[in-house]
């Protein structure tokens, strides 16, 4: 009888370790697959591709941009009317937003204050969202005092008024006074207000990188 309850307790002891053995098993097998699972992800590769000083970057204006109203300082935007390319790849693509300033700006005078603006790239931002600095050319433009433009158009009188309209249909850098047109002869003068530098959107404008620039791409 002594013998059958022994025989019966190492039994149920010899399952209960089996079954610890077991379930310990199980779960050193679930640890390592949740560890292999929670592995962190190699990050793709990349290329690094330069873009070369001096290279030509082609942007359409989005805004007006004036003289008489901007500010040193304005962030001016713009597209890129261009893909620039490296070893034959893409690496800004045409349609990347472009961020202009304007660094220099005097506000034409009514006498004989000549209007300037330059503005230059600041940088490129891509659809992903990658933004790249630009240091490039500058566009750069005077325009004319009001003096000479009063000798102008009191010696030239309607023909003043015909150039000052050639000028408005050009529109890029076009020299607008602000009652052009609305006289003639000796008495214009005194109608025409400050002069003004306007740059009016979808005009494309012409930067010359100076640095060159490193672009990631994904192989």
């Amino acid at each position: 009888m002594y013998k059958s309850k022994l025989v019966i307790l190492c039994s149920v002891i010899f399952m209960s370790l089996t079954l610890l053995l077991a379930g310990g098993c199980q779960q050193s097998a679930e640890n390592a697959s949740a560890a292999k699972n929670n592995v962190t992800p190699v990050a793709p590769q990349q290329d690094k591709l330069i873009v070369p000083g001096s290279t030509q970057f082609l942007v359409t204006l989005n805004e007006t941009v004036e003289s008489n109203k901007n500010h040193v300082g304005d962030i001016i935007t713009g597209q890129l009317a261009k893909s620039i390319e490296v070893a034959g790849k893409v690496v800004l693509p045409e349609g990347s937003n472009v961020n202009m300033i304007i660094t220099q700006l005097v506000k034409g005078g009514t006498m004989k204050t000549r209007p300037e603006i330059a503005f230059t790239i600041k940088d490129v931002t891509l659809a992903d969202g990658r933004t790249y600095s630009i240091e490039s050319s500058q566009i750069y433009e005077k325009g004319r005092s009001h003096t000479g433009r009063e000798v102008g158009m009191i010696g030239g009188g309607a023909a003043a008024g015909a150039v000052v309209g050639a000028l408005l249909g050009k529109g890029k850098g076009a020299i607008i006074g602000a009652a052009a047109g609305a006289a003639a002869g000796t008495g214009a003068s005194a109608l025409t207000g400050r002069q003004n530098l306007v740059y009016s959107p979808g005009e494309m404008l012409t930067f010359t990188s100076t640095q060159p620039i490193t672009v990631t791409m994904r192989r």
